[in-house]
């Protein structure tokens, strides 16, 4: 892998499909990801805003990082999302739109009541 320096990336650097590869794939990067995804408690903040809490497993740069290379680390800029949230942020990519999903994975959250006495 080619050593990339996000340090002097601006706003306007306009980043080949390389630099994403090798910024996405650097140590740099995975510890900003965790970082965003342990802050964000593992739970698509997108889902969540709905009441809906559903486990996370990207981050997304809310500005887009071939918008604004400059943010690429910028933890005011990254959320945590699930799969079907970041595919329907990023329609270009081809995911196309949510599916129906036959297992959801959803967290169900309910009470357990005790069984009521003589029940039978």
């Amino acid at each position: 892998m080619k050593l990339i320096d996000i340090k002097t990336w601006t706003k306007d650097t306009r980043l080949t499909k390389e630099m994403r590869d090798a910024f996405y794939k650097s140590h740099p990067w995975e510890k900003c990801r965790g970082t965003i995804l342990e802050r964000d408690g593992y739970l698509c903040q997108n889902c969540l805003g709905d009441g809906e809490p559903v486990p996370a497993d990207t981050v997304h740069h809310i500005i887009h990082l071939k918008d604004d290379p400059s943010r690429a680390l910028d933890e005011d800029n990254l959320i945590s999302v699930c799969f079907d949230c970041h595919n329907e942020f990023h329609p270009e990519k081809g995911f196309g739109k949510k599916k129906k999903k036959k297992i959801s994975n959803k967290i169900k959250v309910f009470e357990v009541n005790q069984n009521p006495e003589n029940a039978w």
